[in-house]
């Protein structure tokens, strides 16, 4: 069962925290419904992308993930399949499969929604993260951390993963070197900073 971690979410303490923009990549993310707010059923965020902006390949081990279009046209390649979503389509990813999802405009913003279900408490939290680093110039260009620490600790807080032949070496690593953070006390600092 869900049990939301103390304190709760910022944009429940603060309804303007509910709003996220990533200065590196020019992207936004709006919490509309915190895991916390629904029961433990879901959180909804909307995402607004960059034109040719996006995400590598990557998958979820335990939550999956609907995409809604809203406005413009949203990429998503899931498993197999690729789905161009616009005028409120939808594309559903189940946990474990390898996905991402992209821009491919070169001019035009996108914005959509991701239902994440269930809520992943970490997930919340790493976004808070990756987008207070970007802001404090601790990404490098493709919003990724520059620290090996920082990058493991999020991908094992969020439970993202890399697929294929990364998986097998990235994941133990990602792992040990995220306990490291833990017990170092590097992860409650960056939940101060950017969460708390």
């Amino acid at each position: 069962m869900f049990r939301p971690q103390q304190p709760d979410p910022p944009g429940i303490r603060d309804n303007a925290r509910r709003f996220l923009c990533n200065s590196v990549l020019q992207d936004e993310v709006t919490f509309e419904k915190y895991g916390a707010e629904t029961g433990g059923e879901y959180t909804r965020l909307k995402v607004k992308v960059a034109p040719g902006g996006g995400t590598p390949l990557h998958f979820h081990s335990t939550f999956s993930e609907r995409f809604t279009s809203e406005e413009g046209t949203v990429t998503v390649a899931a498993g197999k399949e690729i789905y161009r979503l616009s005028d409120g389509a939808e594309a559903f990813v189940p946990s474990g499969t390898v996905h991402q999802f992209r821009n491919d405009s070169t001019d035009e913003y996108v914005t959509f929604k991701v239902e994440v279900r269930p809520p992943h408490p970490g997930f919340e939290r790493s976004l808070y993260i990756l987008y207070g680093m970007a802001r404090d110039g601790y990404c490098n260009e493709n919003g990724v951390p520059k620290s090996l620490i920082h990058k493991c600790l999020v991908a094992d807080m969020s439970d993202i993963h890399a697929p294929g032949v990364l998986k097998a070496i990235f994941r133990p690593l990602a792992r040990a070197i995220a306990a490291y953070a833990r017990w170092s006390g590097e992860e409650g600092n960056m939940l101060k900073k950017y969460c708390y």
